[in-house]
């Protein structure tokens, strides 16, 4: 048996890092609610359709997510290459 490589949950926790490094840059509370709402909306679609559509629009989430956080951080000043 080969060892397989778990890149879903790789790019899930890559996105989770981007969402609380944003978390912390983030100044004001409406837009740390936004980073955390979405964070939490995103793992209640994955937890209430666990079926395979639900994790695969789950991770679609998360990718947008962590797109989307990195656009953030780079909005706020911070160079990530």
């Amino acid at each position: 048996m080969v060892p397989q490589i778990p890149y879903t949950a790789i790019g899930i926790g890559i996105a989770v890092i981007f969402g609380v490094w944003a978390f912390i840059v983030a100044e004001t509370v409406k837009a740390r609610a936004v980073i955390a709402g979405a964070a939490l909306l995103i793992f209640l679609i994955g937890a209430a359709f666990p079926a395979s559509g639900g994790r695969l629009v789950a991770l679609i989430g998360w990718v947008i997510y962590g797109v989307g956080c990195i656009i953030f951080l780079r909005f706020n000043g911070l160079e990530i290459r």
